[in-house]
Parts: structure tokens; sequence; C-alpha cells
């Protein structure tokens, strides 16, 4: 499948999920625009997807907390493309905080801004675009948006948000033609948490035993994120809108 008639803006795509959704992207020769506030991360990852699609992405590294530079981002990727066709929400952030936590409050409002509001704020403003040129959002949430874990309070409500608000938006530009929905990944194999462990082999028992636990006796990987990704921003999914999907190797079945 090609997207070279696509411009797709990411966030978030300095590491993880968005990371990998834009190398994803650069093979099947999109126009890409990436934001992500760690300027050595984003320069990394765009430099990747030029070597594979041969194509010049357009970098944002801006604080998306802040609305004016959502807002400048938008009408920046506007001004150098001419449209945008696919917006995907990855930017994220978590805690291990809890109800009882000191820092509970503080946590709170940074992971809200970041997790959700900014994910409402591009799509706010890239609304005009999208419905111009008829086109989709995809935001990442969690499989924790549904199902509870301890310590992971102001995570688990800013992704229940996103779903909700993924809904929402879907209802409103229906009839708009714009697609919105939300990809609800489960424990993901990721390099990214390694920053929890002090070794390789502590990060690889910690993935072993999220995949002893599915269903399915694996863990999702960033690429197959990537996967459905990419259909929910084709044609093929051209009736598909407000749906939540979860991918988590069947791990939510036992929590039923």
């Amino acid at each position: 499948m090609s997207f070279s008639d696509k411009v797709i803006l990411i966030t978030g795509a300095g590491s993880g999920f968005g990371k990998g959704i834009a190398i994803h992207f650069a093979k099947l020769s999109a126009k890409l625009s990436l934001v992500d506030t760690n300027p050595e991360n984003l320069n990394s990852v765009a430099q990747e997807c030029e070597n594979i699609s041969k194509i010049k992405v357009f970098k944002v590294s801006t604080d998306i907390t802040v609305r004016d530079n959502v807002k400048n981002a938008v009408n920046d990727t506007i001004s150098q493309y001419g449209k945008i066709n696919v917006l995907i929400n990855c930017a994220e952030i978590g805690s291990k905080v809890g109800i009882t936590s000191p820092n509970l409050m503080t946590e709170m409002e940074k992971i809200i801004a970041v997790n959700l509001k900014a994910a409402i704020t591009f799509t706010h403003y890239a609304s005009d675009s999208l419905i111009e040129n008829k086109g989709n959002v995809i935001n990442i949430a969690s499989l924790f948006a549904t199902t509870v874990i301890k310590e992971a309070l102001p995570y688990s409500v800013s992704k229940a948000g996103l779903v909700h608000f993924t809904r929402c938006a879907a209802l409103e530009l229906a009839d708009k033609g714009v697609r919105v929905n939300c990809i609800s990944p489960g424990p993901v194999r990721s390099q990214n948490v390694m920053g929890d462990f002090d070794t390789k082999e502590e990060n690889d028992i910690y993935w072993d035993t999220w995949a002893k636990e599915a269903p399915l006796r694996h863990s999702v990987t960033e690429d197959e994120v990537a996967d459905v990704a990419e259909f929910l921003a084709s044609d093929k999914s051209r009736s598909v809108t407000g749906t939540d999907y979860i991918i988590d190797c069947g791990w939510s079945l036992q929590k039923c």
C-alpha cells in the first residue's frame, strides 16, 4: 500500500509508538510532519525516515502542552505541504503514582496535558484541513484506559479520556467525512522501558512475564501497532469510525 499522496502529522514521533509509526509510514512513501519535544530524538527519527523514503521530512520540536505551539505546528505543516490527510496522536508520558501519592496532582496535570489535552488541541486545529481533505485521526490510547492496574491513575485516566474523546469527535465529524479512531495497545515490548531497569536481563524478564500471562503467549510489538495504524489510515477502513482497537495478545480477556 502506498501513501505517497498523503500528508501524515505524527505527534510524539521521537520515540515509542510515534517513532515506530513514523518509520512504518516512511516505508509507505508518506509525506511526514513529525512533532516531538526532544530535538535530538526527532532529528534521529527524521533522518531514519528520510533514508527509507528519500522524501524530506518536516520536523517540529516544540512543547505540545502550549496551545499556540500546537496551532503553529499544524499551520506550519499545512504551509509546507498544503494539507493534512492523517493526524496520529502518539505523544504520551506516564508516571507510577496512585491516589495517595503526595505528588499525584502535579503528575495528573502534567500527564493530562500531554496525553489528552494535546491530542484534543491538535485535532481542533487540524480539523479544517482534515474536513477539506476527508482525512482521519488516529489516537494512541492504552489497554489501561479500560483495565485497572495499581499506581497508574493519571496515565489510565488520561487514556480513558482519550478513548471517549475519540468517540465524541468521531460522531461530530462523521457527516463531514472525517473518521476518528483509537488504538489501545496492551503491554508493548519496547526498548523505551529499559529506563525502568538496571540491566537488559531485568528488562527481558519483565517482558517475558507479560508474554507468559497473555493468552497468545507473546507481547505486542510497536510494529504491530503500526500495522493497525496503517489499516485505520487507509481507505480499507472507510466505514470504520469511533472504534477502539485493542491489541493486547488477549491479555484483557483474563480481566473480564
